[in-house]
């Protein structure tokens, strides 16, 4: 699955396994290198994401829930269920 796959606006899940030193999410959807916002302190867990931009190599997309269905703690001590 390459990028022609993926499409702008639609929800994926996905995994986040790292953080860039913007403070964005790092995940693969496939081989394809996802950028989310606002999810540095949500490393390790698989969520869904709503992709916002595609780009040849690569694509942004936001933070549409947790696919996992857990609890657990984030960063600042919230509770996310």
């Amino acid at each position: 699955m390459g990028i022609d796959n993926l499409v702008e606006g639609e929800t994926y899940e996905m995994r986040l396994s790292a953080r860039s030193p913007k403070g964005e999410g790092i995940g693969r959807i496939n081989d394809i290198v996802v950028f989310v916002k606002n999810a540095k302190a949500r490393i390790g867990k698989t969520h869904r994401v709503k992709i916002t931009k595609l780009h040849r190599t690569f694509a942004y997309a936001e933070l549409a829930g947790v696919a996992d269905n857990s609890k657990y703690f984030i960063g600042n001590g919230s509770l996310i269920v």
